[in-house]
Formats: structure tokens, C-alpha cells, sequence
């Protein structure tokens, strides 16, 4: 911190006018006004004039050390002195894409999955984060951004929403205008093409949604049951294009709820391949996959520094009201 004054001159003038009205108040004669009394001198003998002159003239210098002081508690204001700070303002090199399968197969799953990213997202700081949803197509619901706020109220309104879906569903309501109208809304894009789900191409478009900045951590967190389709990457082939570009791919399988054979397996290799972990949905906490990622290295970047000015009027503003009123007091005690 420094502290700078706006308009130095300020403070010279206080000083030139200060000494102006010592040398005014030093130089005032005795008895310009009045009336002059003969015979004093036993008036003046007497304790309590001598009293009330020593009163008089006690005021008289605190009206003058007052106004004094009040003199440059004002300069002080008008000179705006002002602290400078120099803020750089650090983060973490992580980049996080959460990447959530849609499909038909997991969407009464899906809710509870979107409160999981929530949790991984208010747990960590310091991390950018994005979301992508998948179908046979992937669609980029949150693009990276440190902003959580954004992140957290768009993950917990899919959330609320998915849970329309999932009721809509169990009601029957597939080919009715509610179901319709929250399908349209919220999982548009994703399903440009009939058929199951694409794993590998959705997890190939996460891995892929990172800038090419070799110093930045990389992670997936991919959430699926597995059951893929035909489509441009298998899933093995999309881990390896993962760990080529230095993604890590923690997975967490649906595939505990009716699952098919290899899917689980499968899941694991992804994360084998590129360094991440899996977890079996409902048999974790976030607080796992928080840490895990934690651990990953991690180096501190600093953003372009910049300066705030502050005006700094507190310091001596209520002195200033203070002095002002402790005036009007003598002055009224004095009675000039």
C-alpha cells in the first residue's frame, strides 16, 4: 500500500494560512474596543479574576488550537489523499468439464448426477469449469468459466428440470406437449441422431473442449451407464485420444442398474488409460472425487495485475465534525 496525495498545493496553503493567523492573533492590541476603568489594580489582585482571566485565556488558546487543527483536517479532505493497491489476483491451472450422458436409458439418474457436479463445483475453487451434454450428439450447456454462481444456477436448473422429465416419463407423457415442451428446452441438440447413445464421441468432444495450453490440468468427469452406439470413436479410442492430449477422465458408471456386460469394465480402462479413477454411481462421495482432483499438480497463475485507487476522507472526517462543534463551544463560553 501507498498512500499519494491528489493535490499536494492543499497542504502548503493550510500552512501559509495557519501562520497568517498566528502572526493576526499575536499581533491583535490590547483593549481596541471598550471602555477603559482607573483603578484596576485591585480588581485584578482579587483570585477570581485572576480566575476568570486565566479562564479567558485558556480558551482563547484552544480556540486557536482548534482552529488550527480544523484548518488542516479540511486541507486533508480537500487535498484527497488516497492509498494505492496493487492486486494480483491468483488462480489454479485446472480446467474441468463435467460431461453428462442424457439418454434415455439414465435420464431418472441424471438429477442426481447434476446435484453431484453441483457439490464437486462448490467444493472446489479456484478451477474453471464447463458442462457438456450428450446424446448421440454433444452440446456445450456451459462453456469453461470460473464464474460459480453462473455454473452452480444453470447445473441446479437442469437439475429441477431432469426431474420434470423423469416424472413426465414415468407418467407416460412421451408424446404429450409437457414432455415435449421440457425435452425441446433442455436436451435440444443432443439427439440429432436415432439410436443409442454415442459414449465415445461424447467423451472425445469433452476431451476436446480445452485450449491447447500444455500448462493447464485437463479433467473429464464423464457420467454414463456405457451403452454405446456406432459412432465416429469407440470408447477406447476416445480414452486414447483423451490421454493424448493430456486429459484425465474420472468416470462414474450408471452401469450398476441393469448394466451390460463390460460396460463397468469398460469405464475403468478409460480411466486407467488416461490416469483418472472410477466410481460406481451411488457408492462415492463428492468429497472422493473433490480430492482426488486436489491432488493433481496444480500451479498458480497470475493474472494481469492492476491498481486501485481509495480515497481515504474517514481518517479524518468525524474529527473534523468533532472540531467544528468543540468551536462553537468555546466560542460560546468565551463570548468574544
Amino acid at each position: 500500500m501507498e498512500l499519494k496525495v491528489m493535490y499536494p498545493e492543499i497542504i502548503i496553503y493550510a500552512l501559509i494560512a495557519s501562520g497568517v493567523l498566528l502572526l493576526v492573533w499575536r499581533g491583535k492590541k490590547k483593549y481596541k474596543k471598550g471602555i477603559l476603568v482607573a483603578n484596576t489594580k485591585y480588581v485584578k489582585k482579587s483570585k477570581y479574576y485572576k480566575f476568570l482571566s486565566a479562564k479567558y485565556h485558556l480558551y482563547n488558546i484552544l480556540i486557536k488550537i482548534v482552529c488550527i487543527l480544523a484548518i488542516f483536517a479540511s486541507a486533508y479532505l480537500t487535498a484527497r489523499i488516497y492509498k494505492v493497491d496493487e492486486h494480483n489476483e491468483e488462480y489454479f491451472n485446472r480446467d474441468i468439464m463435467l460431461c453428462l450422458d442424457v439418454s434415455g436409458s439414465v435420464w431418472n439418474l441424471d438429477k442426481d448426477m447434476l446435484n453431484t457436479f453441483i457439490e464437486v463445483v462448490s467444493m472446489m475453487k479456484d478451477q474453471r469449469f464447463g458442462l457438456t451434454l450428450f446424446d448421440s450428439s454433444p452440446v456445450t450447456v456451459i462453456p469453461l468459466t470460473n464464474d460459480y454462481n453462473y455454473a452452480i444456477t444453470i447445473l441446479k436448473e437442469l437439475a429441477d428440470n431432469f426431474d420434470i422429465i423423469t416424472m413426465s416419463k414415468a407418467a407416460g407423457y412421451y408424446s404429450g406437449i409437457r414432455y415435449t415442451s421440457y425435452y425441446e428446452n433442455i436436451i435440444a441438440g443432443t439427439r440429432e441422431v436415432l439410436g443409442s447413445s454415442l459414449i465415445g464421441d461424447g467423451l472425445a468432444y469433452c476431451s476436446s473442449s480445452f485450449k491447447k495450453d500444455e500448462d493447464r490440468t485437463k479433467v473429464v468427469i464423464l457420467a454414463t451407464d456405457n451403452f454405446s452406439g456406432k459412432g465416429i470413436f469407440t470408447v477406447d479410442e476416445a480414452a486414447e485420444y483423451s490421454k493424448k492430449n493430456d486429459v484425465k477422465v474420472y468416470t462414474i458408471g450408471t452401469t450398476t442398474i441393469g448394466g451390460r456386460v463390460g460396460a463397468r469394465e469398460g469405464l475403468i480402462n478409460v480411466s486407467q488409460i488416461t490416469g483418472g479413477e472410477y466410481y460406481d454411481y451411488g457408492t462415492f462421495s463428492t468429497n472422493e472425487i473433490s480430492k482426488k482432483i486436489d491432488e493433481l499438480d496444480k500451479t498458480a497463475i497470475i493474472k494481469e495485475s492492476f491498481v486501485t485507487n481509495q480515497d481515504l476522507p474517514n481518517i479524518v472526517f468525524p474529527y473534523l465534525i468533532y472540531l467544528i462543534s468543540i468551536l462553537f463551544v468555546l466560542d460560546w463560553r468565551v463570548r468574544i
